[in-house]
């Protein structure tokens, strides 16, 4: 695994039944990331930089076309080579949906813009060589 600068992994102690972080091999995870309680990311990931994962966080998977989320029984799970941006999604009702009376809001939201290939190992190992 290697951790950029100011990146936060937020584990749990307490209470018993709380869902731990488990960061697998060979994920990368980018500068002022965060995940935190309930979240497992598999082997090979890539997290950009400001990408916030927790229990609670639904990630956008543009390739396959699902959106992921964390169950009752499940963590949240970010599966195997998965590349994760920062993105935004609209508000849809209310106030923060786009009319003329409303403020035009969007909310935060991961994206799996891509699995990883070729093209991104060669920049994690280029980043490997470079610490």
């Amino acid at each position: 695994m290697h951790l950029s600068a100011a990146a936060q992994i937020g584990g749990v102690l307490e209470p018993i039944n709380a869902s731990p972080v488990v960061i697998e091999d060979d994920v990368l995870v980018g500068g002022n990331t965060g995940v935190y309680e309930g979240t497992i990311v598999r082997k090979g990931a890539v997290l950009a930089a400001g990408t916030i994962l927790t229990r609670g966080t639904p990630v956008y998977d543009l390739v396959h076309g699902v959106v992921i989320r964390a169950s009752e029984e499940l963590p949240l799970i970010i599966p195997e080579n998965a590349v994760v941006v920062p993105g935004s999604r609209a508000v849809g009702k209310g106030k923060g949906h786009a009319n003329a009376d409303a403020w035009g809001l969007s909310l935060y939201a991961p994206v799996i813009v891509k699995y990883r290939d070729d093209k991104t190992s060669l920049s994690t190992a280029l980043e490997d060589l470079l610490r």
